[in-house]
């Protein structure tokens, strides 16, 4: 068997992914994760969660997924904007 690892830098960045034999000794930079808290080259590692990289630098981080500061609405098709901070419909062709 093998496990997946997370190497992390200073900052709790991901900077790389490894797998490893079980009996693999971590260091203190690394970290195992599933595919239930999946790890991202480039993403974060905070309070036991990895994140991919923040898509929107309004948005913020819970238990592992980015949460726009708007809840995204219930029908239709839409798209973050940024500038707007807001959600805007897609229209349909």
């Amino acid at each position: 068997m093998s496990k997946n690892v997370a190497v992390l830098n200073e900052n709790n960045k991901v900077i790389n992914i490894i797998a490893v034999n079980d009996d693999y000794e971590l260091n203190a930079n690394e970290i195992e994760y599933t595919n239930d808290n999946p790890a991202f080259i480039g993403g974060d590692y905070v309070n036991g969660y990895f994140y991919p990289k923040q898509p929107y630098a309004s948005w913020t981080a819970l238990e592992g997924k980015w949460i726009a500061p708007i809840p995204y609405p219930s029908e239709g098709r839409f798209y973050w904007d940024e500038s707007l901070g807001n959600w805007v419909e897609t229209l349909a062709e």
